[in-house]
């Protein structure tokens, strides 16, 4: 099984310089400065490593290492899940979220709009998350609409081309300063990737 872990965005170089600027950032009043794409590579790297770690049977493939600061292009991130079998290959895009007035929170997980085989990947991963966050109290925003599940339908470019199962992750809002606390905290990152891992693994074990 091949599994492709994509890390949304840009790091910060060696330089201290976020090669996703000024775009998925934001400053807070007392001056700090909240990275989206450094987030995502520290989650996506702690995916990576519980999965190489506990299944090294799967074959792991990242778009970007989570150490590269580059911000790849959506289609080179596409291309590389599209040259496993669809078959034999699942694609999980890490994010942090954004809103237009700052003030939103939780985790959402998108796939396309209809019924595919991406909705159970989400529901595997949205059910590990869920029990995680309501423990925690914190708040997973479901799509009540459409179908029912946990998963929210949009026709994100990486999720519109990919031909293997794929599902985008936001985990929290990096915007919104409480958030932003907990995203930031080591502990947290270290339990939400443990979560996304368990739903990744009680997917591929349903197969």
């Amino acid at each position: 099984m091949n599994i492709v872990l994509d890390y949304g965005h840009g790091g910060i170089d060696s330089y201290g310089k976020y090669t996703t600027a000024p775009h998925k950032m934001f400053t807070y009043p007392t001056g700090e400065v909240a990275y989206e794409g450094f987030f995502n590579r520290q989650i996506g790297g702690l995916v990576e490593i519980y999965l190489r770690s506990h299944y090294p049977q799967y074959n792991v493939i990242t778009t970007v290492k989570a150490t590269d600061y580059r911000d790849v292009h959506l289609s080179y991130r596409v291309k590389v899940a599209n040259e496993f079998n669809p078959e034999e290959t699942i694609f999980i895009s890490l994010h942090s979220n954004a809103s237009f007035e700052h003030t939103a929170r939780g985790f959402e997980i998108y796939t396309t709009k209809g019924i595919t085989k991406s909705d159970g990947l989400a529901t595997c991963i949205g059910d590990s998350v869920k029990k995680y966050y309501d423990e925690m109290g914190l708040r997973v925003r479901q799509d009540y609409i459409s179908d029912g599940d946990i998963d929210k339908e949009l026709d994100f470019y990486v999720l519109r081309k990919t031909r293997c199962p794929a599902v985008l992750i936001e985990a929290l809002f990096f915007d919104c300063w409480d958030d932003y606390i907990i995203l930031k905290d080591p502990a947290y990152q270290k339990e939400f990737a443990w979560n996304v891992y368990l739903g990744i693994i009680k997917y591929l074990n349903n197969l």
